[in-house]
C-alpha cells in the first residue's frame, strides 16, 4: 500500500493497541501522588512511563528514592530502607481500589497491589546516592546493579536468593535522568519517535508470549531506535519501524551502546551471552515481520503484522527485498502484469500462456515476461519461489529476468513467480504468476 496510508494504519494501529489511556494515567499519577508523599518528594519516577514510551498493560513503576552523596567507604542502606519500609507500611495511603501489600527487599521496597491473589501492579521503591552530573547539569545516581537487569517477579527472586545466600549487591552508575531528557528532546522533534518504539516493544512482547526464549529486550529496543531519530529526526513512522527490523541482525551481533551512566559499559551487554538459537530466535522473528509488511495490502488490517511467529528460510537462497533494504509501497499508478508464455516442444507441444491457476507438466520451458507496456520505472526484479518441500527448494531475487531465461519446469508442487517494480529504490509494484506442476 501506498506510504502515506501505511503510516497512518500504523499510528492509529499503536494508539488504539498499545498506546497508554487516561485511565491509565490517572493511575500511574495517583500511585506516584502516594509515593511522593511518603517519600517528602525525595524521588523520581525512572523507566518507560517518563520517556513516554511505556505501553499497555502496564505492570510496574520504579522510583528513585534519593539518599545521600555516594561514599565509596560507606554505602550500605540497610538502615534507612528499614525506616522507609515501616514509613510506607504505616503512611502510604492506598490510591487504588486493589489489595495492597509491602515488602522489603535487600536493596529496595516493593509495593504489590492484587487482586483476588494475582498482583495487578507493582512499585518498586529503589535506594540511590547521588554520584555526579550528565551534561545537562542533572544528578546521575549509584543504584543496585541489577535492579537494572531484573524485573517483577524474577526481581524478587533475586532478592530473595540474594537474602539466603547472603551476597552482596553490587552498585553501579546510572543516569535515568539524563535518559529521560533525551528521549523528550526526541520525542518533541517527532513524536514518531514513541509510536515506532511502541510499536517495536508491542512486537516483541508478541514474540516473547509465543516463546519465552526471545531474548531481545525492551530498553535495548528503545536505544536502537532513539538513536536512529537523533540521525534522523525528519522521519516517519514507516521509515524508522523498516530500518528498525533490517538493521536487527547486526545491531544483535555485539554489545554497540555505551551506557550514559558508565562509558566504560554497554547497555546492550547481554548480547555478549546469547546463544546462536538466541539469535536466529530474533532474525526468524524479524523475518516473519518483514515478510508480512512486504506483503499487506489495502484490503488486510495492520493487525496481521503482529500475529508474531518465526519464519525459518527454505534455503541460503532464499532473498526477499528486505533483504536489499527495499521498501514495498505499492502504488496503483505503476501497476503491471505479467505473463508466462509456455514455449512449444518437439512440435508436438503448442505454445501457450499460463492462466491464473498456472497449471503446466513438468518438462516445459517458460518465459516470464511483462505484459504491455511496462510501468516508467528504475528496474525491473524478478524471484522464482518454489513450493516448500520441493527437492529445490529457491526463492532468489534477479535483476532484469528470472535466474534461468527460460525457466524449465522439473519439481510437482505449486510454485510461483513475482516481478517488482523498482523506483528510487522502493518497490512501488508487483505482479504474480504462479506455477502448479503436475505429472
Amino acid at each position: 500500500m501506498r506510504k502515506v496510508n501505511l503510516n497512518s494504519k500504523l499510528r492509529s494501529w499503536v494508539k488504539a493497541n498499545v498506546s497508554l489511556k487516561e485511565e491509565d494515567r490517572n493511575f500511574v499519577t495517583a500511585v506516584y501522588a502516594a509515593f511522593k508523599r511518603v517519600l517528602n518528594n525525595k524521588c523520581i519516577q525512572i523507566g518507560s512511563y517518563p520517556r513516554f514510551t511505556a505501553i499497555r498493560p502496564l505492570h510496574d513503576l520504579d522510583i528513585l528514592f534519593f539518599l545521600d552523596s555516594w561514599n565509596e567507604e560507606s554505602h550500605d542502606p540497610s538502615d534507612k530502607l528499614n525506616e522507609l519500609y515501616e514509613r510506607i507500611e504505616d503512611e502510604l495511603e492506598n490510591p487504588t481500589p486493589y489489595d495492597l501489600n509491602v515488602s522489603l527487599q535487600t536493596h529496595s521496597v516493593s509495593v504489590s497491589f492484587s487482586q483476588s491473589g494475582q498482583e495487578v501492579f507493582a512499585v518498586d521503591v529503589v535506594p540511590a546516592y547521588s554520584y555526579g552530573t550528565n551534561e545537562f547539569g542533572q544528578d546521575t545516581y549509584m543504584v543496585p546493579e541489577l535492579i537494572k537487569r531484573k524485573r517483577g517477579d524474577s526481581r524478587r527472586a533475586l532478592y530473595e536468593s540474594l537474602a539466603n545466600e547472603e551476597r552482596t549487591m553490587q552498585w553501579i552508575a546510572t543516569d535515568p535522568r539524563g535518559y529521560i531528557e533525551v528521549a523528550k528532546n526526541v520525542n518533541q522533534a517527532n513524536s514518531d519517535f514513541r509510536r515506532t518504539v511502541k510499536l517495536a516493544k508491542a512486537w516483541k512482547h508478541a514474540c516473547k508470549a509465543l516463546n519465552d526464549n526471545f531474548p531481545l529486550k525492551s530498553f535495548h529496543i528503545e536505544q536502537i531506535i532513539t538513536i536512529f531519530f537523533q540521525n534522523n529526526n525528519d522521519v516517519e513512522i514507516f521509515d524508522a519501524i523498516f530500518d528498525f527490523f533490517i538493521t536487527l541482525p547486526g545491531r544483535i551481533e555485539y554489545p554497540q551502546i555505551r551506557d550514559r551512566g558508565d562509558n566504560s559499559k554497554f547497555i546492550d551487554s547481554y548480547l555478549s551471552d546469547l546463544s546462536i538459537e538466541e539469535r536466529n530466535l530474533v532474525i526468524e522473528a524479524r523475518d516473519h515481520f518483514l515478510k508480512r509488511l512486504e506483503e499487506i495490502s489495502d484490503a488486510e488490517s495492520i493487525d496481521t503484522l503482529f500475529n508474531a511467529s518465526f519464519y525459518r528460510r527454505v534455503s541460503s537462497s532464499e532473498e526477499f527485498l528486505f533483504d536489499q533494504a527495499i521498501p514495498t509501497l505499492t502504488d496503483n499508478d505503476f501497476s503491471f502484469q505479467i505473463k508466462g508464455h509456455v514455449q512449444p516442444r518437439d512440435g508436438s507441444f503448442r505454445r501457450f500462456i499460463l492462466d491464473l491457476i498456472g497449471s503446466i507438466s513438468i518438462d516445459r520451458k517458460i518465459q516470464f515476461r511483462i505484459d504491455g507496456t511496462p510501468p516508467q520505472v528504475d528496474l525491473f526484479k524478478w524471484k522464482v519461489r518454489n513450493a516448500d518441500h520441493s527437492p529445490q527448494p529457491r526463492g532468489e531475487i534477479t535483476d532484469h529476468h528470472t535466474k534461468n531465461d527460460p525457466e524449465h519446469t522439473k519439481y510437482v508442487g505449486e510454485h510461483y513467480v513475482e516481478c517488482f517494480a523498482i523506483l528510487n529504490n522502493v518497490c512501488v509494484a508487483k505482479a504474480k504468476q504462479n506455477v502448479k506442476l503436475g505429472s
